[in-house]
């Protein structure tokens, strides 16, 4: 190749300096390295302009620096409007003639996101280390010049969306959390990022994050991905891509190994889970038609605690596990084990007490009734259920389909289809130990199964308290895990204000995770519609957001203010249009998300509609 043909910095000052690109202004007063004044032109004055991307060439150090950014705000004053004295014509006539519009001046303020030094053969990442002059022409940023600005990055972009209110395509790198490996062309960031994902309902943030999603998966030799769905949307593929595109092709056609699997029917969870097991019973009723009548929720909590005490006593018995347990066959099946415990529970014996001086024979009733109630009376009533349930066994049918159902999740084998369950621990090995896994997990509701919040935060934190304990070997070992964790809807599980004692031991669990994880390669991703439900401290840990519509109620707003730092950015934030009205779907994205995000300023896009622009 010829220098002329590998100096892209020079192809990239050519573009900028076309004398047939209009210039949008000129650099005025008063600017600084962040943020620039502009006075828009008379001939572009009707233009477009509020999030307009833009880009100046300045001199520092007798070097051509490129400067990019994007217009936050823009202003019109007309000081012969602002003069009282002329308040009382255009009060009379409504404008003054040859004045009003004439004399407009319009200021527009550029918020700099990245600099590049066009002084070497390739443009480089720079620090802007002066304020530009006034009267430098400040052109509109066009695809031809992204193009050349970007030509030695294209293995590492993604492109997933236009620069707000323009046609030019916005580039991402989503890198994955090792160093760079030149073999495969897979670029790193040294470091895990945990990712925020917010918007209210149909703000498009399942779409925005499945296309970020895309951009991580373009790292198949070094990065594996698990995806905690609560609701099925990944599970099922419904409308995670525009156009009806199939999220699960897409992923495949990168080369990874795509899984799915169902919690309750394709996941054999450990068989010493005796609390989750109880509280499965809880959940699905069982408790209620067993122990039957119990009316408050303290009584049910006493019996699921019964049933734990039963079951951690018979874990002293080494070969004992809930996995052992077969429905219908080996050596000891499912409704022998419940009529076991039942018939443990509605044991009475005679107790004879010296009362008044005289010896009383009185019923003395097993620890596990004692345990739920504290009369004689009904302790008497719940062991007269449990002996009625015993003596007609055959026809509780309801009471032991709801036993089998809780310990169907415990099984190895499939209730239906036949063969084998994935473990837990396997699960968790593909997305730690291998690369080029992705694999989506249905943690949605069944009958008989997960009816609740609690119960999916306790899956939850039995998959994240494995995923840290793997993450941390490998550390040790001098290892990174390199992987990416979703978690969906994850207000549902993570809520600082929770009053559900499960969902407050999973979010102190999640935000110990958030401290140390990053270390050991290990990223979250949080898809969520309120930015208040995560805590401040896993905020605080994030590296990226991404703010779709929605978040302007006073305490969001405040929230997101806090984190951007940039009133003029919060307000344009806050002029997003409802996607509903216009089908479009704009986001502001915070962090190290693109090669234009070097000053940490946000950068406003609106997501593809149509997905054959995605690349």
């Amino acid at each position: 190749m010829t220098e002329s043909e590998t100096n892209l910095s020079q192809e990239v000052l050519e573009k900028v300096r076309d004398p047939n690109n209009l210039a949008l202004g000129i650099t005025g007063s008063p600017s600084n390295t962040l943020e620039i004044i502009i006075d828009i032109t008379e001939k572009t004055k009707t233009d477009r302009t509020l999030g307009q991307m833009v880009c100046v060439v300045v001199e520092e150090d007798k070097r051509n620096i490129l400067v990019i950014g994007q217009i936050i705000e823009i202003e019109t004053s007309n000081r012969w409007h602002e003069d009282p004295a002329f308040k009382g014509v255009i009060k009379r006539h409504g404008s003054l003639p040859h004045l009003s519009g004439a004399a407009d001046n319009r200021v527009a303020k550029i918020s700099v996101q990245a600099c590049y030094d066009l002084g070497s053969s390739e443009p480089e990442g720079h620090t802007l280390g002066t304020s530009p002059s006034t009267g430098e022409k400040v052109q509109k940023m066009n695809n031809d010049i992204m193009s050349s600005l970007m030509k030695g990055n294209q293995g590492s972009l993604t492109y997933m969306g236009k620069v707000f209110g323009t046609n030019v395509d916005l580039p991402f790198w989503f890198k994955h959390f090792d160093k760079n490996d030149d073999i495969n062309k897979e670029y790193g960031a040294n470091d895990a990022y945990h990712i925020g994902v917010f918007g209210k309902t149909g703000s498009g943030k399942t779409v925005t994050a499945a296309m970020m999603l895309l951009g991580y998966a373009k790292n198949k030799h070094n990065l594996s991905t698990l995806v905690l769905d609560p609701q099925k949307q990944f599970y099922l593929d419904n409308n995670v891509l525009p156009q009806g595109v199939k999220f699960e092709e897409k992923i495949k056609e990168f080369g990874l190994n795509y899984e799915k699997y169902s919690l309750l029917e394709d996941v054999c969870l450990p068989g010493n889970l005796y609390e989750l097991f109880a509280e499965l019973l809880v959940s699905n009723g069982f408790i209620k038609k067993a122990f039957y009548p119990i009316y408050t929720e303290e009584k049910e909590e006493a019996a699921k605690l019964a049933i734990l005490d039963y079951f951690v006593g018979r874990s002293n018995h080494p070969a004992f596990s809930l996995n052992n347990l077969i429905n219908g066959k080996g050596s000891v099946t499912r409704q022998e084990i419940l009529k076991e415990m039942l018939e443990s529970f509605a044991t009475v014996e005679e107790e004879t007490v010296v009362k008044n001086k005289k010896e009383v024979t009185k019923m003395k009733y097993s620890t596990f009734v004692t345990n739920i109630y504290g009369t004689p009376a009904t302790q008497e009533r719940l062991v007269t259920r449990i002996k009625t349930a015993l003596g007609r066994f055959a026809s509780e049918t309801e009471m032991i389909e709801k036993w089998e159902a809780a310990l169907e999740i415990f099984s190895a084998n499939k209730k239906t289809g036949g063969g084998k369950k994935i473990q837990v621990d396997e699960i968790v090995r593909k997305t730690v130990s291998e690369n080029g896994n992705f694999i989506v997990l249905d943690l949605s509701p069944k009958d008989g199964g997960i009816e609740n919040e609690n119960l999916q935060a306790l899956f939850v934190k039995l998959i994240e308290e494995r995923i840290v304990e793997a993450g941390a070997k490998l550390y040790a070992s001098g290892e990174k895990a390199n992987c990416l964790i979703v978690m969906d809807e994850a207000h549902r599980f993570i809520s600082k204000d929770s009053s559900d004692v499960r969902i407050k031991e999973l979010t102190h669990e999640i935000i110990g995770s958030v401290r140390t994880t990053r270390k050991y390669g290990i990223g979250y991703m949080f898809i969520t519609q309120t930015i208040e439900s995560l805590d401040d401290e896993i905020l605080r840990q994030m590296r990226i957001f991404a703010f779709g519509y929605g978040l302007t109620s006073g305490s969001e707003s405040r929230k997101v203010g806090e984190i951007i730092n940039n009133s003029a950015s919060l307000q344009l934030y806050k002029s997003f249009i409802d996607p509903s009205s216009n089908h479009k779907y704009p986001f502001m994205f915070f962090g190290p998300i693109s090669p234009l995000s070097f000053t940490g300023s946000p950068l406003f896009m609106e997501v593809y509609k149509d997905f054959s622009s995605f690349k």
